[in-house]
Parts: C-alpha cells; sequence; structure tokens
C-alpha cells in the first residue's frame, strides 16, 4: 500500500468510527459513552475545580476512576459541545488505531472488523489509543493515561520513549493537581474493576508465562493480571497476539460470538448491579477471547 493510500484508509477508518459513534447514539438501546467522565474532568480542572469531586455529580453519577493523566489528555476536547467532542474523540482513536494497524500487520488489522473495536468506538473507551501507543513510538506516553491496560501493553512492549513520555505527562498533572493520586484512590477503592486470573477459570491464562519471553505471552498475562471492566473493550489489546491475518479473522469473528452471547443470555436486567451483569458475561469472554489468546501464544504457528 503506498503512503498515500494508506493516509486515505487511516482517515476512512476515523471518519467512519466518528459517523459509527453519532449513529449509535440516535438508536435504540441507549448507549452510554466513558468519554463524558473525561470530558466532564478536564472542563472541571480547566475552572479550577477538583474532577474526583464534580465528576460523581454530573452525568452518568460515576465515580472518577481514571488518573488525573487521562484528564489531562482530554483537555483538547473540553472546549467543545460534549456530543462534538465525543464524536471527534471517536475519530482520532479509530484514526490512531488503524495507523498503528497498519504499521503492525499481522493480525492486528482485523481487529477494525471485531466487536471489541465498535464496541471501544461507541463506548468511547481507551483502548484503540493504547493499542496504537503500544505500537508507535510516538503515541507511546499515552499508556500513562491508563496506567491498568496501559501496564499490560508496556510489559509486553517495553520502551524508553513510553517511561520519558508518561513521566512528562505525569509531571504535567501534578503541576495541576499535586493531590489528584489520593483522591484518584480514592475512587479505585469503590470500583467494581477486577482481574480475570480471579474470575472462574482465568488462572489457566497464567499458562502463557510458558512462553514469557515472547511479548505476546506478556501481554496475555498482563491483561489477566490488572484489574478492568473485563468488556469487550478492554480485550481489544489481545488482536496483537495473533501471528496471521487469518488467526485475527477468527478472534474478530469470535468477537462477535461473545458480543451477541452475553446479550442474549446474560442481558442486564434493571436494578440488576453491574458487578452481577460482569460476572455473569464472563464466560463469553474468557472462551470466546482468552482462551484462544491463551492458545494463539502457546502453539501459534509463526507469520
Amino acid at each position: 500500500m503506498t503512503p498515500r493510500l494508506q493516509w486515505a484508509f487511516v482517515l476512512a477508518v476515523g471518519l467512519v468510527s466518528g459517523a459509527v459513534c453519532w449513529l449509535a447514539y440516535r438508536l435504540p438501546p441507549a448507549s452510554t459513552s466513558d468519554f463524558e467522565l473525561i470530558w466532564v474532568g478536564a472542563r472541571a480542572l480547566l475552572s479550577g475545580a477538583d474532577p474526583y469531586a464534580v465528576v460523581p455529580a454530573t452525568g452518568t453519577h460515576y465515580p472518577l476512576y481514571y488518573p488525573l493523566t487521562a484528564i489531562v489528555v482530554g483537555i483538547p476536547f473540553a472546549g467543545l459541545p460534549f456530543d462534538w467532542a465525543r464524536l471527534l474523540w471517536a475519530a482520532v482513536s479509530g484514526s490512531a488505531f488503524a495507523w498503528a494497524a497498519l504499521r503492525y500487520g499481522r493480525g492486528l488489522p482485523t481487529a477494525l472488523l471485531s466487536a471489541n473495536f465498535l464496541n471501544a468506538v461507541i463506548q468511547g473507551q481507551w483502548s484503540p489509543l493504547l493499542v496504537a501507543a503500544a505500537v508507535l513510538p510516538a503515541l507511546s506516553w499515552l499508556l500513562a493515561a491508563k496506567p491498568s491496560i496501559g501496564a499490560a501493553l508496556f510489559a509486553a512492549f517495553p520502551s524508553r520513549r513510553a517511561v520519558i513520555g508518561g513521566l512528562a505527562l505525569l509531571a504535567i498533572s501534578l503541576a495541576l493537581s499535586p493531590t489528584w493520586p489520593l483522591r484518584w484512590l480514592e475512587s479505585a477503592r469503590v470500583s467494581v474493576h477486577m482481574s480475570p486470573i480471579a474470575s472462574p477459570g482465568g488462572f489457566i491464562l497464567l499458562l502463557a508465562l510458558l512462553r514469557w519471553r515472547t511479548p505476546e505471552a506478556r501481554l496475555l498475562v498482563g491483561l489477566a493480571c490488572v484489574p478492568q471492566i473485563i468488556g469487550l473493550y478492554d480485550t481489544l489489546p489481545l488482536f496483537l497476539i495473533p501471528k496471521t491475518r487469518w488467526q485475527g479473522y477468527g478472534l474478530a469473528g469470535l468477537s462477535f460470538v461473545a458480543a451477541f452471547g452475553q446479550v442474549v443470555a446474560a442481558p442486564r436486567l434493571p436494578g440488576m448491579p453491574l458487578e452481577t451483569m460482569l460476572a455473569a458475561r464472563w464466560p463469553f469472554i474468557f472462551f470466546c477471547l482468552y482462551v484462544p489468546a491463551l492458545v494463539m501464544v502457546l502453539v501459534g504457528r509463526k507469520a
């Protein structure tokens, strides 16, 4: 693919990502966006208020689980109306992921056809940008914006630039609010995040340690150990594991089995706690995404 076609592809993915995000919030059922937490927090920070106090009282009414490094990244979007900011976030995330997919190759481009990518774009998640940060040195500093998934990606693809950029982002956040780590830890204590290895059957993912010298094995073990919601969007980094495009197509196909299976078999009923729904949906994520990724790590053939 020529450079001109590559740029056209990246731009097209960004436009489609923005369009999908726009459409998702105009069709039933109602969708929610985690980017709202970032947008509200960034606006609060710019106004001199405490994002960790403002976010729980606004919009989704969830605590601000993100570190202030994520809020700093969201500042460029804070001046836009939320609908436009959400759309632009989806477009930028999609474009960055597409560029990373072209650079990385292997099975990563097939993730653009997955339910994981679709879910991440619609819900305003970080995973497309974080995968791009693992692949593209210029974006590696973004790993510090979500240090849980970022740590798993860094374990697989460590780089000096990621450390320097992450420390710079941390320094900026501390300059803006020196006490934010304490406020963040208070929010984290009430989160429903958990590690996949603490879920039923999740311990078998540690078998990837048999191949610990490979980045794919370190990524899988890292993702299995860090706390997360364990949703479709959090498993998008698993597409860095397939060594061939056909393996990637297989994982993308299974992602839709997981997506439809969990909605049909484990819908979120009125009044159902989030942790109950996530526990009911875990088997679909485990068997359709994590187990195939483990098999690829242990016995997958080289590209």
